[in-house]
């Protein structure tokens, strides 16, 4: 019996020529006939998927690109984008020519100071609203574009998004904290100028108990507020007392009796 099922119907796969050694040393070999005219070896390199990287003078993109179009068949500019390499920026643009199937890439080094380079809208088009973006998020200046504004943002917005050295919040300076308020001024809650505050829950005392830096927990400039705090420092019988040893105190006073004290 026969399992191989005749499919004279079924569309051919994806064409893997892009990825075919050959085809890309052919690439190659266009790109040193660009290297002679423009009188000086473009550093080449192989990315993957069969892209291959050429890195260009800022002086030399538009010359480089009009021989891409006109003479190697690169008909098309698929993506400008741009990378902040900290000390520089990088102006990236990938090309594809149908005829041929190549894919190019094409890399601009500039100054992180003064990020300005050539426009291609007159060579190619497409390259209008690509170079907005990346003037919008990068702030690179492409000289001679016919409509150089942002975007994606709005025309008042201030800086570049994608610069690494763009803050996304403003930058708040406080004043160094302090220790030095007083414990009843804390615990009070008055405002104090310059200074912070600090609330939290301890020994599962709930509500009873407010810890600041300026006050000392159990020792005698300790202040309680419902267990026998409220009291200045130093007018405590007993400095350092245990909370529970304050509220029972308290009890005692009212009965008219003082509670031991621990051992």
């Amino acid at each position: 019996m026969d399992l191989n099922v005749q499919r004279s119907n079924q569309p051919a796969g994806p064409s893997l020529r892009a990825y075919d050694r050959d085809h890309i040393n052919a690439l190659l070999t266009q790109l040193a006939q660009v290297d002679a005219q423009v009188g000086m070896t473009l550093p080449k390199s192989r990315l993957s998927a069969g892209v291959v990287n050429i890195d260009v003078p800022s002086d030399k993109l538009v010359a480089v690109t009009r021989m891409l179009r006109d003479e190697c068949g690169f008909d098309m500019l698929t993506c400008v984008t741009g990378v902040d390499m900290i000390d520089h920026i990088e102006s990236i643009y990938h090309f594809r020519s149908m005829a041929q199937d190549w894919l190019l890439q094409a890399r601009v080094r500039l100054t992180a100071e003064h990020p300005e380079v050539d426009s291609l809208v007159g060579l190619y088009p497409s390259a209008n609203w690509l170079e907005r973006e990346q003037y919008d998020m990068f702030g690179i200046i492409y000289r001679g574009h016919p409509d150089l504004r942002r975007i994606l943002l709005e025309d008042e917005f201030i800086g570049h998004p994608l610069l690494k050295s763009f803050n996304s919040t403003p930058i708040v300076r406080h004043d160094r904290a302090t220790t030095q308020a007083p414990a009843v001024q804390a615990v009070a809650g008055e405002n104090l100028r310059h200074q912070e505050r600090i609330q939290t829950k301890r020994l599962g005392q709930g509500d009873l108990e407010r810890i600041h830096p300026g006050m000392t927990t159990f020792g005698g400039a300790a202040v309680y507020l419902e267990t026998g705090q409220g009291v200045e420092p130093g007018a405590m019988s007993q400095p350092g007392r245990y909370l529970e040893d304050a509220a029972n105190s308290d009890e005692a006073a009212e009965a008219g009796t003082m509670p031991q004290e621990r051992g």
